[in-house]
């Protein structure tokens, strides 16, 4: 049986591998931009030396990324190279909408997994009380992705509500910030616990032992995170698709989806070759869409030429709160150390509701710092006028349940051109309210461990810019209305078109969404009837 799957990030792969398990002939459709090469060469360059080592120039090119301003939150690059976000391609058309950072979709090969902070934390059962399957049927699938990917954390209460779903959990420097955050945390357990609150190591998708196999090294906690990890350290999804290649499954590349019909039970496919612009059909036995929630959203709007409708995606709130602690150590900036979340603090907020409150907390780093504007910290002799502060400064980057939150708005229009999405968000005055109510929540739970959550300081992203949004085709026990899919995510009454990304969550949890995603897309290929 020969199946197709749109995508080659996290859920496309992880579906591709789930299918390939089952002994079906696999391809996987996907655009597949890469990095430009001059970069590349730099990457590879540097891959293997200490950074000390590292030359200037190569380091410089990398470490680019021109949305660095005060007071705005920057976007994540790929080494310098903004080509991960498809602002403008000819054949897939965005009108945007939005002011400031806009929530693109990718054709990167890999897709967001070149570029996400590796945060990997199931939902709890509150959180997904609105899917059609319970966490317990999740479990099987939460436990195979586990397995399949480097895990690392530990330490705290986080299992109490967040299985790991694996014993072999790797260890990571959280640097001294991290560790005496932790202590303090430690400490007020107990009286944390009594008010809804765990916490535990950040819960990371990264190696931390080499994988000599795929030419990955282990994390050496360099603090060069943000600007990209030339080691591979940080989970992608290319070593498992060089797997699956190697294993028979075929990756064709420079291919767009444009459409998808489905004729007595069989996917028909309209593709565009990206640099031809030519046009063909192709027809499979089933295909599983991945092409994340924006581009997804899209195709299936495509495929039933369904024009001018508005169509709203959930997202997971986002906010920026400024950390002052009590008890000092060095920063990121003095003992270079892991510059993603060094521990992870899930809390409810009773005034809220019984939703999860998700804060990766990040030790004082060069990005917070560039982005700050501090006078005199990019000067050697007037930066350790700072250190008794920075020592003292951390962030917590948040994240609420969807229930929660503003929206990114869709909708498909047709032009002389054809075809173009017009992207915009919404913005929810109620969704900004709770956010501060949930950040107020943190100040008072703060103290019991010596820190301040500075909520009068909070700061919001735009409603899907950190790419967790989704729900656009959210899965039903029993479908009703026109854009509801199934319990394996198929839509308007197909039998072999299943979409498979965060688009088919009913709702999106606070506590991050890629290990969410990845493990309904396993189970969905695990379970389709074929």
């Amino acid at each position: 049986m020969e199946v197709a799957v749109v995508g080659s990030g996290v859920s496309g792969v992880f579906a591709a591998h789930a299918l390939a398990a089952r002994g079906l002939s696999v391809t996987i459709l996907d655009v597949g931009e890469t990095l430009e090469p001059r970069r590349q060469a730099a990457v590879d360059r540097l891959h293997a030396l200490p950074p000390e080592q590292w030359p200037h120039d190569d380091f410089a090119l990398i470490d680019e990324n021109a949305t660095y301003q005060k007071g705005v939150l920057p976007k994540k690059v790929h080494f310098g190279s903004d080509y991960i976000y498809a602002e403008t391609r000819p054949y897939a058309r965005i009108d945007t909408k939005v002011a400031g950072r806009a929530p693109y979709p990718t054709f990167a090969k890999g897709g967001f997994s070149n570029i996400w902070g590796a945060a990997v934390l199931p939902p709890d059962a509150c959180d997904m009380a609105d899917w059609p399957v319970s966490r317990a049927e999740m479990e099987p699938y939460f436990r195979k992705v586990a397995q399949l990917m480097p895990i690392c954390g530990g330490g705290g209460n986080l299992e109490r509500n967040f299985p790991a779903y694996r014993e072999d959990l790797g260890t990571l420097d959280p640097g001294p910030q991290g560790e005496a955050l932790l202590a303090d945390l430690e400490r007020a357990k107990p009286t944390l616990l009594e008010r809804d609150t765990v916490f535990g190591r950040a819960r990371l998708a990264v190696h931390t032992t080499p994988d000599a196999a795929h030419g990955v090294l282990a994390c050496n906690g360099c603090g060069f995170c943000f600007t990209g990890c030339v080691r591979g350290a940080i989970y992608a999804t290319q070593p498992m698709l060089a797997d699956l290649i190697r294993a028979g499954v075929r990756h064709r590349t420079g291919v767009y989806v444009e459409a998808v019909a489905e004729d007595q039970g069989r996917p028909t496919l309209t593709l565009v070759d990206t640099q031809s612009s030519a046009r063909e059909v192709a027809s499979f036995d089933a295909l599983f869409i991945a092409g994340g929630p924006i581009n997804s959203t899209r195709l299936l709007l495509c495929s039933r030429r369904l024009y001018d409708q508005q169509v709203l995606l959930k997202e997971s709130q986002k906010f920026v709160l400024p950390m002052l602690r009590l008890r000092g150590a060095p920063s990121a900036l003095e003992h270079p150390s892991i510059t993603l979340a060094s521990v992870f603090l899930e809390t409810k907020a009773a005034a809220v509701s019984d939703h999860w409150i998700h804060a990766q907390i990040v030790p004082m780093n060069p990005m917070i710092v560039r982005t700050a504007g501090l006078p005199g910290t990019d000067n050697a002799m007037l930066r350790p006028l700072w250190r008794p502060l920075l020592r003292r400064m951390m962030a917590a980057w948040c994240g609420m349940h969807s229930d929660h939150s503003s929206h990114v708005e869709l909708c498909l229009r047709k032009d002389g051109e054809g075809d173009r999405l017009e992207l915009d968000v919404r913005l929810s005055e109620r969704a900004r309210l709770e956010a501060r109510l949930a950040a107020k929540d943190l100040f008072h739970k703060g103290l019991l461990f010596g820190t301040l959550f500075c909520h009068w300081m909070i700061k919001f992203s735009n409603p899907g810019s950190g790419t967790h949004c989704g729900a656009s085709f959210p899965m039903k026990g029993k479908p009703s209305g026109p854009m509801d899919t199934d319990a394996l995510g198929r839509p308007f009454g197909w039998s072999r078109v299943f979409v498979v990304d965060s688009s088919v969550l009913p709702s999106i949890p606070g506590t991050t969404l890629a290990f969410s995603a990845i493990s309904n897309a396993y189970r969905i290929a695990s379970n389709a009837p074929l």
